[in-house]
Formats: C-alpha cells, sequence, structure tokens
C-alpha cells in the first residue's frame, strides 16, 4: 500500500503538528502498511509539496494541508500541519519563553503563537557547567577563538535523543546531551538528525585537526 497524504497528516498529528522531515518519515514507517517503498523519504517530501501552496507543485483546488516552517528557501526540512488545532498544554509542553511573537515579513505584520516541546533549562546549565572545554565535539571549534570575549563560554547543547521522540516519563541525562557549535547544530538537524559522530567523522575528512568525536567510519549514517 503507497505512503498516503493521510499517512503523512497522522505522522505530524503524533508529533505534535510540526516536525523535521527525518522525524515525519520515521513516524510514517510506523504507521503504514508494509510493503514500504524504497524512496519513502522522496514519496513524503513529494506529499508535503503537493498539498503546500508554498510549492510549485500545488495545483489549484487540491487541500492546503502543509507548509514549510522556515520557508523553502531556508531548506531546514521542517514541516507543520496547516491548521492543526492543537490541545490544550500538557505538561510536557509549554509556551516557549513568550506566549506571542510578532514578525514583520515584507511591512505585513503576523501573530504566531508557538507551542514546543519542554526543555530543562537546569539540565541544560548542568551539562554546560560540566564541561571541560566549550570546543564543538563534532568540528572542534571554540566560539571564543573566533570571537574573543563575545564568544567565550558559548555552545549549544544538542539533544541525541530527539525531545519530540520521548514518551511521557522518559527521562533525558546529561550524557544524552552533546556539545555543538551553532553551525554543527544546524547541520546535524538538516541531515535527518546524524549523529555526533558521524558528523565528526565528515568534518575529520575535511579538515583533520578540528574533528573530535569521530568514530571508524562505516559508510553508514546512523540514526541518534
Amino acid at each position: 500500500m503507497p505512503i498516503s497524504v493521510s499517512h503523512v497528516q497522522d505522522a505530524l498529528r503524533q508529533l505534535g503538528g510540526e516536525a523535521q522531515i527525518g522525524d515525519i518519515l520515521r513516524k510514517v514507517l510506523e504507521i503504514a502498511p508494509l510493503p514500504h517503498p524504497p524512496s519513502a523519504r522522496n514519496v513524503i517530501r513529494g506529499r508535503l509539496y503537493q498539498f503546500s501552496s508554498q510549492t510549485s507543485s500545488y495545483k489549484s483546488g487540491t487541500p492546503d494541508l502543509f507548509e514549510s516552517v522556515d520557508g523553502l528557501a531556508a531548506n531546514t526540512g521542517r514541516w507543520r500541519l496547516k491548521d492543526y488545532q492543537r490541545e490544550a498544554v500538557s505538561s510536557d509542553v509549554v509556551l516557549e519563553d513568550t506566549e506571542a511573537e510578532i514578525e514583520a515579513a515584507e511591512g505585513r505584520r503576523r501573530l504566531r503563537v508557538h507551542l514546543a516541546r519542554e526543555r530543562s533549562r537546569s539540565l541544560i546549565k548542568v551539562f554546560k557547567a560540566s564541561l571541560p572545554t566549550f570546543a564543538c565535539e563534532a568540528c572542534g571549534t571554540n566560539m571564543g577563538d573566533i570571537y574573543g570575549p563575545l564568544g567565550e563560554g558559548y555552545i549549544e547543547a544538542h539533544h541525541r535523543v530527539p525531545v519530540a521522540s520521548l514518551k511521557d516519563g522518559e527521562k533525558t541525562r546529561v550524557a544524552d546531551l552533546a556539545a555543538l557549535c551553532p553551525n554543527c547544530h544546524r547541520m546535524i538537524h538538516r541531515n535527518d538528525l546524524m549523529s555526533v559522530e558521524d558528523l565528526a567523522t565528515h568534518m575529520s575528512a575535511r579538515r583533520p585537526s578540528l574533528a573530535i568525536a569521530a568514530e571508524p567510519d562505516t559508510g553508514e549514517w546512523r540514526d541518534d
């Protein structure tokens, strides 16, 4: 049975209405009956494009179901259900930072309310305090070396296990976090949550003196 648009809709609903395309793929493969097409990722992307008025694949009269969160040009691979009505905020979902964000785009103002999975600020604080160095685990870059005092002590905490995939009651440990510079953090999320070790291996091949977390290359990406 082919992967249908309803499978993509159901996957996004189960992921909270918004997710990276890699997470959508994994959820669709859980939902859709076998056999799965070998190009399942491309099929899912095709469904997203076919039913999104942001794309050139969209045809007038077709239901406008999906939208790229950051815009297609940004190429972040993050999609959401366009008219998804989120349920009341539960204990693991909170309004992030501010309840509403005013955006200005080409002079037109839009009010957007963001819901996100809760991340423990205290855990991140403990994690950063435990670091012997603020060098990126993938490329070895220390932001202080680049920006001087402006970048001293800056590093981002990456969840090796995506918060969106955690089940009720599951906990995140300090060991489940990785220290990444902003560029490597973005590259990992852009490439279907590839592992820190795989990105380090990639960077080591390009810039041997920088990567510090590389492991022997297996020839395959390993999902976090």
